[in-house]
């Protein structure tokens, strides 16, 4: 989940120690503000978000749908926190803050630095008796878009937990010139969450094709 803000690196040490402290709740509160423009519609026809509340769940959204997730999953899945995969880079560190005043936690690592040992932990997480759901952009932080990386099957498969694939339609929105054609809905907007159908865990890493097909094709375009 890289994102760059070359405003921010042009500044000076205090100058970005100020911006790092103080703009997480800055946007965490615009993202409440356009939340309370915004129409929403749950469709989660196997109940799967209220399921099983007791049991960690492996929760798999697209990288340009990822804005307004922090605030469906504290609206719809209360009392519950998550551990979210988010890069070892300063904005990781950035991302990390405004996503922990929704009840998300950050383990950090990407596929460049650090991926082995973050995706060791979130299985270590799975094991507890009272574990955090995972959540995990399986196309981030660089892409391809729409494009299922090993990650997610890989703490599936340790886990031999399903994933619950999520994902947003907007009725209107902007796209970003960004290489996942990062999605904001516009003020007044329909927010279609959908969820599942649940895609089962591979059971050996020669499974890996057959459910990182079934992963995008649930999760679509």
């Amino acid at each position: 989940m890289e994102i760059n803000y070359p405003m921010v690196e042009s500044q000076s040490p205090s100058m970005k120690r100020f911006l790092a402290w103080n703009t997480p709740p800055a946007i965490a509160l615009l993202i409440r503000s356009l939340a309370m423009t915004l129409r929403f519609r749950l469709e989660d026809p196997k109940g799967l978000l209220s399921q099983q509340p007791d049991q960690p769940k492996i929760f798999a959204f697209w990288h340009n749908r990822i804005l307004m997730m922090p605030y469906l999953y504290e609206r719809w899945c209360p009392g519950r926190r998550m551990l979210m995969l988010v890069s070892r880079s300063r904005d990781g560190e950035f991302i990390t803050r405004i996503m922990n005043r929704f009840g998300i936690d950050g383990v950090r690592g990407s596929s460049s630095k650090g991926g082995s040992g973050a995706l060791r932990e979130m299985v270590r997480e799975l094991e507890k008796k009272s574990a955090r759901d995972i959540g995990i952009t399986p196309d981030g932080p660089r892409g391809p878009k729409g494009r299922v990386q090993n990650g997610v099957l890989a703490i599936a498969e340790a886990s031999g937990r399903p994933i619950v694939p999520v994902t947003t339609h907007f009725s209107r929105k902007w796209e970003l010139p960004s290489w996942d054609r990062f999605q904001i809905p516009q003020p007044g907007a329909l927010c279609r969450l959908v969820v599942g159908p649940l895609v089962p865990a591979p059971k050996k890493a020669d499974d890996f094709a057959t459910i990182r097909r079934k992963l995008e094709e649930t999760l679509g375009d």
